[in-house]
Parts: structure tokens; sequence; C-alpha cells
């Protein structure tokens, strides 16, 4: 199976040496660097978590087009439909071959509002912006319900599973094949190299979960994902 691999940022990158951090990233074949969508760090409440639209500004003023940038996913239910656009979407749809992830929001790390926006006018409001065309940018949707998959295939979607199985993985693949031209990617979120087995002939992205830790082992955590 063709792939690529990707990193999703812990929530205290920006807390050491985040300058130089980025620049080893991109030093490396890393494709995107994605940013959560949290306002507590999902692996505990003492620990920093960054702003999205903050961290998303340092990237790109370092990254400057070298490497692609995303969110992995875009809560669209945490904000009122105007702030989510105004604040965020469109933001994002500056920014060339940003990767755009969206989701409805399970309240697994933390509870957040819900201000229960309608999922398909949000993917239609994103899609016919002027920007998402012409900065190439890609959408994909994280979730497992009907729903999601029906969208996914109704707008050509990417789609983006969270950890899971190998055969959760393939179901999505199977989805995904049917989609002659999709405006994102298939991808999984893992915190671990693993699924090397899987016998399929889809191009798909690996998107590893990092963890909180020191520069020094963000460095050999980095290492060890590209081995």
């Amino acid at each position: 199976m063709n792939q690529i691999k990707s990193v999703l940022l812990p929530g205290s990158f920006f807390e050491e040496d985040y300058v130089n951090k980025t620049k080893y990233l991109l030093s490396n074949e890393i494709d995107t660097i994605y940013l959560f969508d949290h306002s507590i760090n999902p692996v505990s409440r003492n620990l920093s978590m960054y702003n999205l639209i903050d961290g998303v500004v340092k990237l790109n003023h370092i990254v400057k087009g070298e490497k692609n940038l995303g969110v992995c996913v875009l809560n669209v239910n945490a904000r009122q439909f105007s702030t989510l656009f105004n604040n965020y979407i469109y933001d994002f749809l500056e920014i060339k071959n940003f990767k755009l992830g969206i989701g409805s929001g399970d309240n697994k790390y933390e509870t957040r509002n819900n201000y229960s926006n309608n999922f398909e006018e949000v993917i239609n409001d994103i899609k016919s912006n002027k920007n998402f065309k012409k900065n190439n940018v890609q959408l994909f949707v994280g979730g497992n319900s009907k729903e999601k998959i029906d969208l996914v295939l109704k707008y050509s979607l990417g789609i983006n599973q969270w950890l899971g199985t190998i055969e959760d993985f393939q179901s999505k693949s199977s989805h995904y094949k049917q989609i002659k031209n999709p405006v994102g990617e298939l991808s999984i979120c893992l915190r671990r190299n693993h699924f090397e087995n899987l016998d399929n002939d889809i191009f798909y992205e690996k998107i590893f979960i990092v963890k909180d830790s020191n520069t020094e082992i963000f460095y050999k955590t980095i290492d060890n994902i590209l081995k």
C-alpha cells in the first residue's frame, strides 16, 4: 500500500524550542504537519495546550510552504457557525495546500459547547469558497457513522480514521475507492508504526500522533517514525 507520513503535534509543542523542532521536521520526509483542535491537552489537564489559530500562524511563518499544514480535526460544533468560518476556516483556506479535517466532536477528551451546526452546510460552504480550489485545499472527514460516510461519498471527500483496527481501515478504504476524484486523502492517525501488512493498493496517509516530551525525545521520536 502506497503511503506518505505526517505528524500530529502534541499540545505542549510550542512550549520549548518550537522553531528548531519545526525546522527539524522540514529537514525530513514528512508530508504534513497537523495540529489538534483542543482547548485542553488530551493527555493531561496539567500539560499546556496550544491555541489552534496561534499554532497555525507560528508554523506557517516558519514552514513557508515547504511542508503542508493541516488540522486533524476541526470540531465544527464547538463554535457558532459564524465564528467557525470567520475566525477559523476562512483563515485556513488562505493557506496553500492546507489539509482541513472536520468532525462533529465526541467529548472524548473534553466537554465543549455543542452548537449542532449542520455538517453538510459546513461542507458546502467550504467547497464553494473561492480559495478552496484556488489554494488547492484538501478536505477530509473524521468519523465512522453512516451519515459521515454518505457525505464523504456525496461530496468526494477524504476520510480519516482515529486509531481503530485494520478491519475498520479496510472498510474506510473500500468506501474511498468508490470516489473518482477525491478532494482529500484517505488517512489514519496512529501512535506507532503498524498496519504494515495491510493488503491494498490505495494511496493513504499515516498521521503519527506525537507524544508530549522534551526536545531531545521529540527528535528521537521523529527519527523512529521515519525508519
